[in-house]
């Protein structure tokens, strides 16, 4: 069966901030200039004017879910308008992404038994200790038609018995250049100071590991006297790492943005000698699938420095786009920063060339040639 439409579930979209959202408006944008895309999605951290606004300017439609007072109803009424445009309209395929979309793969198919299904899987949705959400996570993976992770790391995370699926797919994340593009029009007033200047794209949280830079701001100091770290992204445990800084007695080197609009990223890309995304490794719960914050570095030349054993060991060409260390180690912290700027002339031009491979439209077919598999 060829792709006719396809409905798109998705647990993040912007304006709401988030790598799935991104992923998802990206994709789904990209596919609909070949297939027709409908969009189901939520719309935590962003206001309804925000969102209409942002869906007015899509060519394609978009019904966002609401959320109430009380997480059964909230998931109850998503679940009915789910199967109410499943059975208004016959969709193709239905590509799910994140981890409430992924369990929804169980009601569709038992709504829809022709569908084709798409499961596109981003790291966290696949660690589960419950043994309840373990036997639900299972049986959502063996409704799907074809697999498809973000990352050789993602993918290791599947469960044994779907190791050798034969339609399984490892398909990188893309970057947006037309949305850089046109925001590049935009003038922001945000100046960011520091030199070296350091970046950190995404959400604060301990799962991100700003932490780890951090912990190795007292000898960065010593190296780069003007050195400063900014930090943009919902907020989630800034106080704890304001408090970290504080302790460390770095507070004046550390800058803690929050949320800043994607039309304004450019801007602060640009002031950037490196990416930082230093997420952690050895948490149990959460992945780091990609990181894709250091392709959109990429279109503006920043090398990025980046955690190894994570998803972003996809993202980093080592020592060619930036460096790959140890994000625990201090010593790598420093030595990789230094490393970065001694060579970042040869980096940048790596980067840049990376971030076109990486551009949604040759991604976005990477994807129809895998869903077309189904």
């Amino acid at each position: 069966m060829g792709i006719k439409n396809i409905l798109f579930i998705s647990s993040e979209f912007p304006p709401g901030p988030g790598g799935i959202g991104n992923h998802a408006w990206n994709l789904s944008k990209e596919l609909n200039n070949h297939i027709p895309v409908h969009v189901l999605t939520v719309s935590d951290y962003a206001t309804s004017e925000k969102c209409l606004e942002f869906d007015k300017k899509e060519g394609f439609y978009i019904h966002r879910f609401n959320r109430y007072d009380f997480p059964l109803i909230t998931y109850l009424i998503r679940i009915i308008q789910i199967i109410k445009h499943l059975t208004r309209k016959e969709y193709s395929h239905c590509i799910v992404s994140g981890h409430f979309s992924l369990l929804m793969s169980i009601i569709i198919r038992y709504i829809n038994k022709d569908i084709k299904l798409v499961g596109i899987l981003h790291g966290d949705e696949l660690l589960q200790t419950n043994f309840i959400m373990k036997i639900l996570l299972h049986y959502s993976l063996k409704k799907l038609d074809i697999m498809i992770s973000v990352s050789r790391y993602t993918d290791s995370f599947l469960p044994e018995k779907f190791a050798n699926y034969r339609k399984k797919f490892i398909i990188p994340n893309g970057v947006n250049h037309e949305q850089f593009n046109n925001s590049n029009k935009i003038n922001s007033a945000m100046k960011l100071k520091g030199r070296p200047c350091l970046l950190t794209v995404g959400s604060v949280t301990n799962r991100k590991g700003q932490i780890n830079l951090i912990n190795a701001l007292p000898e960065l100091i010593k190296e780069y006297p003007l050195i400063h770290y900014h930090c943009v992204g919902l907020s989630l445990e800034g106080d704890w790492l304001k408090a970290k800084a504080v302790e460390l007695n770095v507070i004046n080197y550390v800058t803690i943005h929050g949320f800043i609009p994607n039309h304004e990223l450019s801007n602060i890309f640009k002031q950037a000698d490196v990416l930082i995304m230093l997420s952690q490794s050895n948490m149990k719960l959460c992945a780091e699938g990609f990181g894709i914050a250091i392709l959109e570095a990429n279109v503006f030349g920043v090398p990025a420095l980046g955690s190894k054993n994570t998803g972003i060991e996809d993202a980093i060409v080592h020592n060619n786009t930036g460096i790959m260390i140890d994000p625990y180690s201090i010593d790598e912290i420093v030595e990789g920063i230094k490393d970065i700027i001694a060579n970042r002339a040869i980096l940048s031009n790596n980067a840049i060339d990376w971030a076109h491979e990486h551009n949604w439209d040759k991604i976005s077919l990477k994807y129809i040639e895998a869903i077309s598999c189904a």
